[in-house]
């Protein structure tokens, strides 16, 4: 029985996913916001993962230093601060490096 709720709830995960991304096409701001972010020292990977969340993967030595994630809620915070006057839209920035292991997050609206 827990197989098929893991088997479900994946199936269903990629399936929102693929719907979003399908569904709601990027708009010119968020792909000319997504190519700048992707250009930052640090930035792994940048990527809409619904319409309001921009996801940031980060290598460890741009954001983690002595345990400190800081750096990562101000990155987020400054992302989003950015992002809001380049896109003019209510969104947020998740900042990571594994997945689902968020360090820092800020929404703008």
């Amino acid at each position: 029985m827990k197989k098929l709720i893991a088997v479900s709830a994946i199936f269903i995960s990629l399936t929102f996913n693929s719907f979003a991304v399908n569904y709601f096409p990027l708009t010119p701001s968020q792909k000319h916001f997504t190519s700048i972010v992707k250009g930052l020292p640090g930035v792994v990977s940048a990527e809409w993962k619904t319409p309001v969340s921009l996801y940031v993967k980060v290598n460890k030595k741009a954001i983690v230093t002595d345990g400190n994630i800081e750096k990562a809620k101000t990155l987020a915070g400054i992302l989003a601060e950015r992002g809001r006057t380049a896109m003019f839209q209510p969104y947020c920035v998740h900042i990571f490096q594994k997945q689902g292991q968020i360090l820092g997050r800020d929404c703008v609206y």
